[in-house]
This record gives C-alpha cells, structure tokens and sequence, in this order.
C-alpha cells in the first residue's frame, strides 16, 4: 500500500518533533508547516530530519507550497497551532475542525456560551473586552472568579480574583497587553470559580482523553493530577485516575457532551474537569492531544496517541484499547517560583533516582538560569515512575517531594532554599 502524505502543522506545544517522528514517520510521508518563530526556528533542522518545512505566517502560501506534495490529510499537537491548521485545512479541502468549531474549541467564552446553550454545563462567564466591562462582570460571575484571556493556555496570566478592585487592576494590566494570551488581542473571560472538593494526596481535577472519529467520541483514559499550587499551576499527571470507576463514568460521559456539543467530527480531544462537593463540573475542553499524555499513553499500554491523531487524520480506523485501568504511571514536575528570580541549584537529583518507582529523573533549567516569575506553568524538572496503584504513587510523590531541594536568588532578598514540597508557594 502507498504511503500517504500527512500535513503536521507544528508549533510548540503538547508534542515534542522527536515524538511526532516516532509517531508518524515510519508509515506516512510527513510535510511540517509552521509560522516563523523563535521556537520553530529552532526546531526547523531537527523537523527536516523527518520530511519537508515550510515556514511561513502566509496561509495562502503555505497552502500553494503544500498542494504540491499533494496531501491527504492535516494533523496538529498544539493549541497554539488549531487555527493555522484549520486554515490551512479550508484551503487544502482537507478533514479537520470547521471554523465555528475552532471558535468554541479556541475562545473560552464561546466555549462557555455553547456548553450553556446546550444543557452540558452552565458556569457563569462574561467577556471583558474593556474596562468599562468589569463592574457588570463581577455582578454576573461573584467572588472568588477566575479571570484568563479568552484564548490562553498554560496557566498564563490565569489570576484567582477574591477583590473586585484588585481584580479590575489586574483586567487594566492584561487588556494594555499586545498578547495576553496565545493570540493578539487582549480580550479577557471572567468566570465563576469551582470550587474543588478535597481529593487527599491527589489534585481536585482530572482530565479525559478521547478520539473523535466520524462524530463517534470513544474514550480512552480518565487522567489524575497531583494537586496545583497557586493560583492554577499543575505539578503533574498519572494514569489512572485516584478516583471510583463510578465517577469516572460520570467524568467521561460529562466530557462526551461537552465534546459532540462543540461539534467536533475527527481528532484528539483532552478535556479537563473539576472535582466538586456538587460533582464533576467543565473546566474546558481542547481539541487536541493533553500535554504529557503521549508519553503516559506509550508507558503504561504501548499505545501511540501521536500515531493514532495521525491515522484518524488520514481517514482510518484503527483498532482502539479499552479505557486505562492498570498500574500507575506518573509525571511529577516542579514549578518555577511566581517570583522572578535566578536558579542556583538543585539538590537531590541522584537521591531521587534511587528512590523506588522512580525511573528518571530530568531537570529543565540549569544553575544561573534568571526565571521571569509570573502565574504560568513554567516546569524546573520532571520525574517519571510507576507504582503498583494509586495508594504507592501518593508515598512516591511524597518521598520525592522531600527529597528534591531547590535553591534561589531573589532581588532584595538572601538565597532560598525550599523542598519541592514547598516550592508552590514561592
């Protein structure tokens, strides 16, 4: 059988290139597009290791150059990259999200408005595209509230509200801001906070993780958090989830609505939900692989989610696994201190791979690094294990939380020293 031409648009985000080749390389002929960026820039020569780059910020050319490789179908890992990708798609006369879906997929309050009008999920939202907005949006959404950029990800510029005044400063900084958020632009969402229920070692969220073919959602896993630090930072992933088979039931039928609602067809979607005294409640769906998930994916089942986004793309039907339940496969990672700051260090790391369900240890930043402070997800490290169940995962987490410390030079101040166990609240 011939081989097909797959269109990946890349841009950074929830799959590394080395992985996307792993995934896609061997049995399909891969054609990179991505806006010019330093990010992509950087990643051009390693991307044309596995297929041709085009880099451009033009749709039209990007699709004249790519109709010459004649594809059969478009593929993307990256929230950042859903609108190029369904541009390009439209141009290309290729499967992928319409134009109204990437709306809901990609605007937090449109997302919120749809889910609403179609009896999945209400939260109280508003836009706040100025400030003369704010007052009215307060009304509507209480205190405490979480104000984000309607289009965003990574817990960039996502601020927990419990003051209206601070609050209102806080939307006068972010609307000044070219790009709050992932595109140009600086129109906020303020929206009513959910408040988690107590989860013990584990975090009050989980996310689901599916496949969409033909407007068919299948699950594929319910996906557990270790718990965030302030205000929204994650700390990481495991598979499975902590929590009763019934409440998982619950959490991916609620997930299955949200995604037909938005009227998603094909692809990866990664859907996250908030653990309430009240039950699950949507904290936001995105139409494309969750980061981090892959890797859990291959280590715990053998299963290829990048490979699998790529086949549904090209129109197959590949032969799916039951929802994970086995052993415990984690992801803990430690973020970088709100403050801005320099990493002088960390410590432990050699303790930390003795550590027993441990199997590797990987730091991201090197001493003398400057940290920019800031409310986003910014990882330090990374550690990767397994664990019998759920109950050894939380000791693991626990042992390498104490084991782990983490020094920093703060202006004003004498260096810090903090265990990751308290790193979250720097």
């Amino acid at each position: 059988m011939p081989r097909k031409t797959l269109v990946v648009v890349y841009a950074d985000g929830a799959a590394h290139p080395g992985d996307i080749a792993v995934g896609l390389a061997s049995w399909a002929d891969c054609v990179f597009v991505a806006e010019p960026d330093a990010h992509t820039r950087a990643m051009e020569p390693l991307l044309a290791q596995f297929g041709p780059v085009v880099l451009t910020d033009s749709v039209p050319q990007a699709a004249e150059r790519l109709r010459a490789h004649a594809p059969d179908g478009i593929v993307t890992y990256s929230e950042r990259a859903l609108h190029l990708a369904a541009a390009l798609a439209e141009q290309l006369a290729l499967p992928f999200h319409d134009r109204r879906t990437i709306g809901l997929l990609t605007d937090k309050w449109q997302q919120r408005a749809a889910l609403s009008a179609a009896g999945v999920d209400v939260v109280r939202c508003r836009r706040v595209e100025r400030l003369a907005d704010w007052d009215e949006a307060v009304a509507e959404t209480g205190l405490p509230a979480v104000l984000k950029p309607a289009h965003g990800g990574g817990s960039r510029n996502t601020f927990y509200v419990t003051d209206a005044d601070e609050g209102r400063e806080l939307a006068r900084t972010l609307l000044g801001d070219e790009r709050p958020g992932l595109v140009t632009g600086g129109t906020l969402v303020l929206e009513e906070y959910l408040r988690g229920r107590d989860c013990g070692p584990f975090g009050d969220y989980v996310s689901v993780e599916a496949v969409v073919q033909g407007g068919t959602v299948t699950d594929l896993a319910v996906t557990g958090k270790f718990p965030m630090v302030p205000p929204f930072r994650e700390t990481g992933r495991f598979w499975p989830s902590p929590f009763t088979a019934d409440e998982d039931d619950v959490c991916r039928d609620l997930a299955r609505r949200a995604v037909e609602a938005l009227g998603v067809r094909d692809g990866l979607t990664h859907t996250e939900i908030k653990l309430t005294p009240a039950g699950p409640r949507l904290i936001e769906v995105n139409g494309r692989l969750g980061g981090g998930i892959n890797e859990l994916s291959v280590r715990a089942q053998k299963f290829d989610l990048i490979e699998l986004g790529g086949r549904v793309a090209l129109g197959e039907r590949p032969e799916l696994p039951a929802p994970y339940t086995g052993r415990a496969y984690f992801q803990l990672f430690h973020p970088a201190p709100r403050t801005p700051g320099t990493l002088l260090g960390i410590d432990g790391a050699d303790a930390v791979k003795r550590l027993p369900g441990v199997t590797l240890y990987r730091p991201y930043a090197r001493p003398g690094t400057p940290l920019p402070g800031g409310v986003q997800t910014l990882e330090l490290d990374i550690v990767m294990g397994e664990a019998d169940d759920v109950a050894e995962l939380a000791a693991i987490a626990k042992d390498v939380d104490a084991t782990l410390r983490y020094r920093f030079a703060f202006d004003a101040e004498d260096p810090r020293e903090v265990t990751g166990a308290d790193l979250g609240a720097l």
